[in-house]
């Protein structure tokens, strides 16, 4: 909400954004980059909004005993996806392409990495990507080392920021 908050001033005023701390760290140029609202014209702080949002509404509802049917269950992977890859895209983006980091960004990213790798073996062990035994058992055996793509995911974008921006890590 922050930085929505900031994105909207910055669109409005052109104050800078309170990320905006070094020429490594500049929220404010990501924000104003093409990528920053490439699907209507919309910034994609609202859609992360709105995304956990409903990951938080998802939680709560279980937490009290909810249980929901299969094709929500699929729709809700479908929909952690397409949030993995965006924000991985957006990754690259914000590294490669844009040149800068959003520190904001950069927690999106990290708290979406550890929700994508442990709800992707939970839901097949669940079975709501397959009624397969063998998807089912994969799962349940991914499921307590799935630390370790978090880990690795980490690991790559981590390796990724210090090979592009050498500097960040000079002392």
């Amino acid at each position: 909400m922050i930085l929505a908050g900031e994105g909207y001033r910055l669109a409005l005023t052109g104050e800078k954004p309170s990320c905006d701390i070094n020429p490594f760290f500049s929220c404010g140029n990501v924000m104003q980059s093409w990528q920053a609202t490439l699907f209507f014209d919309i910034p994609n702080q609202l859609y992360g909004i709105g995304g956990y949002a409903v990951v938080a509404a998802i939680g709560a509802a279980v937490m009290t005993g909810s249980t929901f049917k299969r094709g929500f269950w699929v729709l809700t992977t479908l929909g952690l996806f397409a949030s993995y890859f965006w924000l991985m895209w957006m990754f690259y983006q914000a590294v490669f392409v844009i040149g800068f980091l959003c520190l904001y960004c950069m927690v999106v990213w990290a708290i979406h990495m550890i929700l994508w790798w442990i709800f992707l073996p939970w839901a097949m062990k669940q079975g709501i990507l397959g009624s397969s035994p063998r998807l089912k058992k994969l799962g349940a055996q991914w499921l307590p080392y799935s630390w370790i793509l978090i880990v690795i995911n980490y690991a790559v974008i981590g390796l990724s920021i210090l090979i592009q921006f050498p500097l960040l890590f000079s002392f």
